[in-house]
């Protein structure tokens, strides 16, 4: 026995009010190969949309002959079955190899669903291997599949920047994308105007958007925390200028994480996280971490930490910071922006989201003791000897 429970089962319970969109070529190769009789094994990264193919999938193919895990393999019928398992790594060797013998045997087709990556039973492998089962990769939405799903969740046109942004932000990974768009519209940055739908950036990093991203990371070492809190703050990494992070940076890029550029640089695999992450960074920790880049070379120092008055001569406390405080992003947004770039076209030139623009601007402010853009350039000339201007570019072009 494989499972403790048994008999036939029509389809997944799903309780995902979102349609199945963007997915017709791997849903047309999933019931091709049902109806010839063969197996299906979904592959792809966590959150791409496994479980919801193989349970539509499922859905289409006739009641009586679908059979879900957990299930007892000695109480299958004598006729062809078709056998639905989700998170097959999970399954015992032993279970495995008894699928695969009866796959063999014509007695049953596998549509399994693995995650990408993982130790899998050689059982469920081979079937692919062995031309028992076509392998379906389940691969990241594109930015037409992305405009597709969000017209048929949101039921209306959508500018072609939101599904832009709303891409960029979750890198096309299905989860991401529904718990961003579901998120946006409760708070209201993404709404309906004169018919299509618009995307201004994220109001706010908290709530159910900032649980999904938690669950993600996963359970972080201390090692873990702290790279993840940098790499939020510094926006790319270098580790080359940072050792000790070695190991950290190897098993969040193996979990998906962090995504690794030329030259030992990392950042994270989904832009999301850079905004959830560095919206929860205390502010005594993000000063520490600061003066780490500092010394690394890879962000301005923090300002000294100032004296305390007497209490009889207190007065409002300022955290406003001196204008080196500043991290290289940081700068590099306020440059921009000090030479008349606006906010959108810096988004643009970076390949960031509005809302993150907007909020490293934010930060500058606060850094410089200024409230205004146009008080930038006078705050960054004195902050440090001039750096070499960076010249605006025309609207509409690439970079």
């Amino acid at each position: 026995m494989c499972g403790a429970s048994r008999g036939p089962v029509r389809a997944l319970s799903s309780h995902d009010r979102w349609p199945i969109a963007g997915r017709a070529d791997e849903l047309g190769r999933i019931g091709a190969a049902v109806a010839a009789g063969c197996g299906v094994v979904l592959t792809g990264e966590r959150g791409a949309g496994r479980s919801r193919l193989l349970s539509v999938a499922l859905g289409h193919v006739d009641g009586s002959q679908v059979w879900l895990a957990p299930f007892d393999l000695d109480g299958l019928p004598d006729e062809h079955v078709v056998v639905g398992i989700d998170d097959a790594e999970t399954l015992t060797s032993e279970c495995a190899a008894r699928l695969h013998h009866l796959a063999t045997a014509g007695r049953v087709s596998v549509v399994a669903a693995v995650h990408e990556g993982v130790w899998v039973p050689e059982g469920i492998s081979r079937l692919w291997l062995d031309g028992l089962a076509e392998r379906v990769e389940v691969r990241p939405f594109g930015h037409e599949q992305i405009a597709e799903v969000l017209r048929a969740r949101l039921g209306g046109e959508v500018d072609t920047e939101a599904v832009r942004d709303l891409g960029m932000l979750t890198a096309g990974n299905a989860m991401l994308l529904r718990e961003l768009t579901e998120h946006a519209v409760a708070e209201g940055s993404l709404r309906r105007e004169g018919g299509t739908w618009r995307f201004h950036g994220l109001f706010c990093a908290d709530g159910r958007i900032a649980d999904v991203v938690r669950v993600r990371l996963g359970r972080l070492t201390g090692a873990e925390a702290e790279l993840i809190d940098l790499v939020a703050l510094a926006g790319t990494l270098c580790l080359d200028t940072l050792p000790g992070f070695e190991e950290a940076a190897e098993a969040l890029n193996r979990r998906g994480v962090l995504t690794v550029t030329s030259g030992l640089h990392v950042r994270f695999a989904f832009p999301l996280f850079d905004e959830v992450v560095a919206a929860a960074v205390p502010e005594l920790t993000a000063r520490r971490l600061h003066a780490k880049l500092a010394v690394a070379g890879q962000a301005e120092p923090p300002p000294p930490v100032r004296t305390l008055r007497p209490v009889r001569e207190s007065r409002p406390l300022t955290c406003a910071a001196e204008p080196y405080a500043l991290t290289t992003r940081e700068r590099e947004v306020a440059t921009h922006a000090a030479n008349d770039l606006t906010s959108k076209e810096i988004a643009e030139l970076l390949v960031l989201s509005v809302r993150t623009v907007e909020n490293h601007l934010q930060r500058a402010y606060h850094k410089l003791g200024i409230t205004r853009r146009a008080d930038l350039g006078a705050a960054l000339a004195g902050a440090a000897p001039p750096a070499a201007a960076v010249p605006r570019q025309p609207r509409g072009t690439a970079s």
